[in-house]
């Protein structure tokens, strides 16, 4: 081995044990830092401030020790309902100090990172696998089903196979054109519309499954649109459920459910990725769910606005249900009580790894 190598290595077994001496600190540390850990646990406001004042690089960071460690027990009541606590004081935070209503939980901020990693929780997501999971393994068994329905690639795909099969394209069938050319073609037409059909069935069908499974939602989940419907009626008093079911469906299906559709893999909800064809026909579904909860905007996806009846037929029915999301007790009395509970304890676990111990200075600072 090289000397400098040499000396490099040493250089690391020496960092290495200064950590390890940083990482085992006495037992008057340890206490002090337990109590910080408890500290920050049973008071959720300090972690919600927390929040606030980290960067976009950090933030993944605290957010995966808070939701997995310090709040980590995700069947237990008390840290549930602690960590949901945490919530209210970040949202409320949120509404006070956003201007404009359109503006409300849409941009990619600390809060809306919270909203997403919260719903990777376990409860989240065995929600997620009993909805869902047949319905996805349903539809990616169709390996060989294009449902494209961008006229442009439908074009593309077209000319392809005819020059495929006889050598050439005829005169009236350019090998390139705009995508308002390749929407006005008759052979496209021809070929997107029983793709519509097809697309509108699947949606539906998902759909379906997902209102059914009101009940079985994680009633973090419904409070969390509970919150949303709340403050929203507080600081616009005069805005109607179907504009505050936008706030309601962002949240229910552009940071839970579509993720779980256009990336079922990484869910758990299947094992192997999905081949290009069933993984388009899932974005596609995605985007028909998503435009049922927003007011859809068809000006990048113009194709999109074929399928505006099934926004149309569906609209009403899914603000019935975002709203029937926020119909939850609330747990306040019963949180008092787990807390008393709790300080009764002779001892309070909380278990922290090396890797995630660096995250407690963000609170020291």
């Amino acid at each position: 081995m090289a000397l400098e190598e040499q000396n490099e290595v040493a250089s690391h077994l020496e960092d290495a044990n200064d950590l390890q001496e940083g990482f085992f600190p006495n037992d008057d540390k340890t206490q002090k830092y337990g109590n910080l850990l408890f500290l920050l646990q049973s008071e959720p406001r300090h972690i919600a401030h927390l929040c606030r004042l980290v960067t976009m690089a950090e933030i993944d960071s605290l957010l995966q020790t808070v939701m997995f460690t310090i709040y980590g027990n995700q069947y237990e009541s008390r840290e549930e309902h602690l960590l949901l606590t945490m919530f209210q004081s970040v949202l409320t935070y949120q509404f006070d100090n956003t201007p404009e209503y359109s503006s409300l939980l849409r941009q990619n901020t600390p809060v809306s990172r919270m909203m997403t990693t919260y719903t990777r929780r376990g409860p989240g997501q065995a929600y997620l696998k009993q909805v869902l999971a047949d319905q996805i393994n349903s539809l990616i068994e169709l390996n060989d089903v294009d449902l494209e329905i961008n006229p442009l690639k439908v074009y593309e795909a077209m000319v392809q196979q005819i020059e495929a099969s006889t050598g050439s394209l005829p005169p009236y069938l350019p090998k390139s054109v705009t995508a308002e050319v390749a929407a006005e073609n008759e052979q496209v037409q021809q070929i997107i519309a029983p793709r519509l059909k097809t697309l509108t069935d699947i949606a539906n069908a998902f759909l379906e499954t997902i209102i059914d499974g009101l009940e079985e939602t994680p009633y973090g989940i419904r409070w969390i649109c509970k919150q949303i419907r709340s403050l929203s009626r507080r600081k616009y008093p005069d805005a109607q459920d179907q504009t505050i079911c936008t706030l309601i469906g962002g949240f229910f299906f552009l940071r839970f459910i579509n993720p779980a559709i256009v990336t079922p893999r990484s869910y758990m909800l299947i094992e192997a990725t999905p081949s290009d064809k069933p993984r388009r026909t899932l974005t596609l579904v995605a985007k028909m769910l998503q435009n049922l909860a927003n007011k859809p905007s068809y000006a990048k996806e113009p194709y999109m606005s074929k399928l505006q009846p099934f926004v149309h037929d569906n609209k009403e029915r899914v603000n019935k249900f975002l709203l029937d999301l926020c119909e939850v007790q609330d747990f306040y009395e019963s949180l008092e009580m787990d807390n008393y509970v709790a300080l009764s304890k002779r001892d309070l676990e909380l278990q922290i790894t090396l890797n995630e111990h660096p995250t407690s200075a963000f609170a020291a600072d």
